[in-house]
């Protein structure tokens, strides 16, 4: 018998374009959040914290910053004999759309659990999932789409593609519609995360049903479907949210980390976000250096100056050097006497001694992977 056993499906097949450059190489789930964590972490803690280990992940892309992260699963407790982390690589199937399916189908078929979650990696939330589970059954729903009100509006231009939820009083849904990025998400919105609960059988028949018809298998467009198609309720969470979709909600998000009541709302004492341990030195602060009002990694090597800004691991800010509203990532050095604001500086890339990097709060400068920076620039314009 099936003791109300949970399985999870993380479908990381998410559109990254808005992210370029800094998804060149790398997916979406891998990229790196809050100096020490990826976006990978808060969809599998959220999923380990409520029991759950057989996860499979669905992947298309270069993955191996991914792997590297995630290697066994250990720091989720997914190293396991039952269970454990099952990935899809899916990048040279003669058929994508078909091998999807099959493999969809295979897990599903083999991990033999009462109920799946979905979700992916691009809507950052701490989640307690025994209360989705909980709400579905005690509403009797086919499938529950958590969602969030939104407080204010979102102006045209500043999220992907959304889709939002028309709810009766008592949590139905009526509608499933999509919002386009060209178009105002008005105050008071049920923002749906994209986060489904049903019956593992339920979803067996949507697959199938969903294969009879054709079309390109896509996970997204199932469950898009079966919300429209079967009794649907909806899941109101209440906590932290932030969609990463671009590079300047990636680094609005990374900034919103440097509040205090944003910080404790995602990183719960009682809800803790897992991540790859790495035993590394404290971070060295010289006498010279002055670091304010910062999130600040392990193993950091710091003579300038930094302030509202997020420092990652082993990154060297030389003697002199200004860095405000900027973001340094794992490995990245600054050299002597260099001034940067509002840049993101990826992993390991190089800023010459005097070089300015002057961006904008809306643009944002982006320092590639391992790239070297020798000349001073500006916010691009237009």
């Amino acid at each position: 018998m099936k003791a109300n056993k949970i399985c999870g499906i993380l479908n990381l097949s998410e559109n990254k374009e808005g992210m370029q450059p800094l998804t060149k190489n790398r997916p979406l789930a891998a990229m790196p959040f809050a100096c020490r964590y990826r976006l990978i972490d808060f969809p599998l803690s959220n999923m380990t914290n409520a029991g759950i280990n057989t996860i499979a992940m669905f992947l298309n892309e270069n993955n191996r910053s991914l792997f590297d992260h995630i290697r066994s699963g250990k720091e989720w407790d997914l190293n396991t004999m039952y269970g454990g982390l099952f990935v899809f690589d899916e990048r040279n199937a003669d058929d994508f759309s078909q091998e999807n399916y099959d493999n969809s189908l295979n897990f599903l078929t083999k991990s033999a659990t009462e109920y799946v979650v979905i979700m992916g990696s691009k809507m950052i939330c701490n989640l307690d999932l025994k209360s989705v589970l909980q709400h579905h059954k005690q509403q009797d729903a086919d499938v529950t789409v958590v969602y969030k009100k939104i407080t204010s509006s979102i102006e045209a231009g500043n999220h992907e593609n959304l889709m939002t939820l028309d709810l009766t009083p008592g949590g139905k849904i009526l509608a499933n519609e999509e919002v386009g990025k060209e178009e105002q998400l008005p105050e008071n919105s049920a923002l749906s995360m994209e986060i489904y609960l049903l019956k593992q059988e339920l979803l067996l028949k949507l697959l199938a049903n969903y294969r009879e018809t054709g079309r390109d298998f896509s996970l997204d467009a199932v469950m898009k479907q079966a919300v429209e198609h079967t009794k649907a309720n909806g899941f109101e969470y209440t906590g932290y949210l932030r969609q990463i979709y671009s590079v300047n909600s990636y680094f609005d998000g990374n900034f919103d980390m440097l509040e205090d009541h944003n910080l404790s709302a995602l990183f719960q004492e009682n809800q803790k976000i897992h991540t790859k341990a790495k035993n590394e030195v404290p971070t060295f602060y010289a006498e010279s250096s002055d670091i304010k009002d910062c999130l600040v990694a392990n193993g950091c090597l710091l003579r300038g100056s930094a302030e509202h800004s997020l420092l990652f691991r082993n990154v060297v800010l030389g003697e002199g050097a200004r860095v405000s509203h900027s973001m340094i990532m794992q490995g990245a050095r600054v050299g002597e006497g260099a001034r940067l604001e509002y840049v993101i500086a990826d992993k390991k890339s190089v800023i010459a001694p005097g070089v300015e990097l002057i961006g904008t709060p809306g643009n944002p400068i982006v320092v590639k992977k391992d790239e070297q920076i020798e000349t001073s620039r500006g916010a691009e314009v237009g």
